[in-house]
């Protein structure tokens, strides 16, 4: 199957009448094959710097409303592809109950289907397992993986999709690069890294794709706070690519009846050039792409076999205490404060160890943010801290903080 397949005169041929809600809450989907919305602010933005091409607009992919078909019906589509990616904007929600959706589908489907993610390194991928099979909590996981230092993003944005992994027993398979690995290369050349970072390196490399060239260096050149080279950005990208595909590629040689499905980033699957056609470079199967509508995605037929139009939903905001915490060793510890900031007001001064919140032992960040993730604002906790890193634990303090 193949992942160039959009064109406008796919839309009158396939698609059928009717829109088909999803059980997603209020999310609105509708499947089309171009980008209408990013379309119509390209033109819009284009039309004050420099007039279009007139070629160029005549061919402009249009949506037909009452054409569209359901997410469930695209899937149906994918029954030939062992592997399905859905790409993403890390922080919208609303594509990540798009992606859960599609996780439940194709499950229900498939059976022997395992998840592949972007949002672990390849380092931890024994306490995915551990986890899947029930071994550790999701506490545990989080902490053994480093989720809160390396990937970062709100969690609840990922936790859906995690514990449907865990409840069914799918495979959760760690496609990223280590950080470490990433870092490196974006400093020194290859032949400089130690020992334990070559041992980490893809086996095979593919730098001919000059589109894909063309795009990294439009967002090398948004960055001009980056000290490197073009090329060290670049090999730090394609390792980040070629390690995914390498892994996932990996997995589906040594489980042959398996199916795939790949959660990432959107750069890393439109036009087929990041992780994709790496991935068939190594195993040749067939692969079925899907991204989720955000307004920096291009303008192109070639972007993907289809795009969810989706209404952008947030998370409720997250009740923070308002402080920058720095790990010293084994103790977690305040080293300033936000505007506003909730511990600051209640009488907790800098360089205060967090030892508990409510009655949850707070050992490292991870089980900091842990302890206060389903908080919101407004809720109240109880913090428990030393004043200081020499203090002994007969020294323990707390104080209720009303987030913010």
């Amino acid at each position: 199957m193949s992942l160039r397949r959009f064109a406008c005169s796919k839309l009158h041929r396939d698609f059928k009448p009717g829109f088909v809600p999803l059980s997603i809450g209020n999310l609105l989907l509708f499947i089309v094959s171009a980008l209408a919305i990013s379309a119509c602010n390209t033109l819009t933005a284009g039309s004050r710097m420099q007039h279009p091409d007139s070629a160029s607009v005549i061919d402009l992919p249009v949506v037909k409303p009452d054409e569209t078909i359901s997410l469930a019906q695209v899937i149906e589509q994918t029954d030939g592809a062992r592997v399905v990616l859905v790409g993403e904007t890390h922080t919208r929600y609303d594509h990540h109950l798009v992606q859960l959706e599609i996780l439940k589908y194709l499950y229900q489907k498939s059976p022997d289907l395992a998840l592949g993610v972007e949002w672990f390194q390849q380092p931890f991928q024994s306490h995915l397992d551990d986890y899947i099979a029930g071994k550790i909590s999701e506490k545990e996981m989080l902490h053994l993986t480093e989720y809160f230092t390396r990937w970062k993003y709100d969690y609840r944005l990922y936790q859906p999709i995690l514990q449907y992994a865990r409840e069914n027993k799918i495979p959760l398979i760690a496609l990223n690069a280590s950080r470490e690995l990433t870092r490196a290369l974006a400093e020194m050349e290859v032949d400089d890294l130690p020992p334990e970072l070559k041992a980490q390196l893809p086996e095979s490399y593919d730098w001919s794709d000059k589109d894909y060239e063309k795009r990294l260096h439009d967002i090398f050149e948004l960055h001009p706070e980056y000290s490197g080279k073009f090329e060290n950005f670049m090999r730090s990208q394609l390792t980040w690519d070629e390690s995914m595909a390498e892994r996932a590629a990996q997995y589906l040689q040594q489980n042959p009846d398996a199916r795939m499905l790949i959660f990432a980033g959107s750069g890393h699957i439109m036009f087929g050039s990041g992780i994709p056609n790496r991935i068939q470079r190594r195993i040749d199967t067939d692969q079925f792409s899907i991204l989720v509508s955000e307004d920096f995605l291009p303008v192109s037929k070639d972007i993907a076999d289809y795009l969810v139009l989706s209404v952008e939903q947030s998370l409720p905001p997250a009740g923070l205490i308002g402080a920058f915490l720095e790990t010293e060793g084994k103790l977690l510890k305040i080293e300033g404060f936000s505007n506003n900031s909730a511990v600051k007001d209640a009488g907790v001064k800098k360089g205060a160890v967090i030892i508990g919140v409510d009655e949850n032992q707070v050992e490292n960040f991870s089980d900091f943010k842990f302890a206060i993730m389903s908080k919101k604002p407004g809720d109240t906790i109880d913090l428990h801290y030393l004043d200081n890193a020499e203090a002994g634990n007969k020294e323990r303090k707390s104080v209720s903080i009303e987030l913010r």
